[in-house]
């Protein structure tokens, strides 16, 4: 029940889905106008990151609008919300 922790995020809107705990697709979030939230940690160096496209396509992959790594698991509740929070309110 590793998602339990994330529950609690302020979606803004969005859907969530968990998919695995400390793998490299983690958590999804869905928005409306098609912006995508990925969470996931990755293989090669262990880093999760969230990454935020404008939609969960090519032309999203090809271009994030961001990329932000986070080293310690104990932040990552707090980075994806800070990271909600700017990009659902601007």
């Amino acid at each position: 029940m590793w998602w339990r922790k994330y529950e609690t995020l302020d979606l803004l809107g969005g859907k969530i889905s968990y998919i695995g705990d400390d793998l490299e697709d983690m958590i999804e979030i869905t928005y409306p106008d098609g912006m995508f939230i990925d969470i996931g940690k990755a293989t090669i160096d262990g880093i999760y990151y969230i990454t935020v496209l404008s939609s969960d396509d090519s032309k999203g992959w090809n271009a994030p609008l961001a990329e932000i790594a986070v080293i310690s698991k104990d932040e990552l509740f707090e980075i994806i919300q800070k990271t909600i929070i700017s990009f659902r309110n601007s």
